[in-house]
């Protein structure tokens, strides 16, 4: 069976994808996860073996979720001397369409073209070596039973005979296959011998490898990062240049705040002296007044204390005038008396009239 193209409209997320497939070579069949590559093997085998009012889980959960709409799923195949194209509508509106181009063309629709896709690939194509081989990624890894494709034993067989003659005792390829399988893997399929053996080296190789990859990703991480220093140091020198001027200017200020600094500290010093000095000048000064205070208040006393000694002075210079007027008067007095006392001696009545004189002159 040979497969020329594909087309998928409203299929899971493919709103439409067609394929074309050339006659020899290859066909690789790339995208990004979960873009629908394996929906294209699915919606074959859908197309194939389903019918189009097909309940089944596989034809359900192939409905796209985002529209109300079915799913067509249409190719155009050649096997043995067949060719057609045949295309199918699922969920909404079913619906199967068949076109054979050779031999015949005929048209043909619903049941009637399913089963006459089927007959034909009955008729053409082995369906166990079909299946056989594919590999698809949500399928088991274990080894595929070929014992059932006689044709794939017959062609392997003719092909292993044309490299010389067959006795006839010779085991069957598919033995012979086995037996090499037996060499690699397992019979529940785990890698053994020089399978295994490879498998740890390459396990070996990729450490070695991510290791590698690490350290030379360390290594263009420095890279780029002395890249950046060396550009940063480029710019830090260009702006250390360009600030040179400034930071001179920087230096000179603080030179000059430095020496203004210290004129400070000094004219704080001298500052604090005269402050000392001005306390004791006022403390002398307030002391001096005080003291002049002090005398002003003495001299209003001794001035006071002159006048009452020149008031003293001249009454006593009054009274010993007085004292002397008296001394005068006492002493005429006595004289007067003397001379009384004199005159009484000569007669005796008239000195006793003397006497009484002379106390009344002193009493006086």
């Amino acid at each position: 069976m040979k497969l020329h193209r594909l087309i998928l409209t409203n299929y899971r997320g493919i709103a439409h994808r067609e394929i074309e497939f050339p006659d020899h070579g290859v066909v690789v069949v790339c995208g990004a996860n979960e873009i629908g590559k394996s929906s294209m093997i699915e919606a074959l085998d859908l197309l194939l073996e389903s019918r189009d009012r097909s309940t089944k889980k596989e034809v359900k959960q192939v409905k796209p979720t985002h529209s109300d709409v079915g799913s067509e799923v249409s190719a155009e195949i050649s096997c043995g001397p067949y060719r057609f194209i045949y295309r199918k509508r699922f969920h909404k509106k079913c619906e199967t369409e068949l076109t054979i181009i050779t031999p015949c063309r005929e048209q043909l629709t619903g049941d009637e073209a399913h089963e006459r896709v089927r007959a034909m690939l009955a008729e053409t194509v082995d369906s166990d070596l079909w299946h056989a081989q594919r590999v698809l990624q949500s399928a088991s890894t274990a080894a595929v039973d070929l014992s059932g494709c006689d044709a794939l034993s017959r062609a392997l067989d003719v092909a292993a005979g044309d490299s010389g003659g067959l006795c006839g005792t010779e085991p069957l390829l598919i033995e012979r296959i086995d037996t090499e399988y037996a060499r690699y893997f397992t019979p529940t399929g785990r890698p053994t011998g020089p399978w295994a053996a490879a498998i740890t080296r390459l396990a070996d190789a990729e450490a070695a490898v991510a290791e590698c990859a690490a350290a030379v990703a360390e290594v263009d991480d420095r890279v780029a990062r002395h890249a950046v220093l060396t550009e940063q140091v480029a710019g830090f020198s260009q702006r250390r240049i360009a600030a040179g001027p400034r930071v001179a200017a920087a230096r000179e200020a603080a030179d000059r705040i430095a020496e203004l600094t210290a004129q400070q500290r000094e004219a704080q010093l001298v500052a604090a002296a005269a402050a000392a000095t001005s306390a004791a000048a006022t403390a002398a000064h307030t002391g001096r007044l005080q003291l002049l205070a002090e005398i002003d208040a003495r001299a209003g006393a001794v001035a006071e204390t002159e006048a009452q000694a020149d008031q003293a002075a001249s009454a006593h210079a009054s009274a010993r005038a007085e004292a002397e007027a008296c001394d005068a008067t006492l002493q005429r007095a006595t004289q007067v008396l003397a001379d009384l006392q004199c005159r009484g001696g000569g007669g005796g009545g008239g000195g006793g009239g003397g006497g009484g004189g002379g106390g009344g002159g002193g009493g006086g």
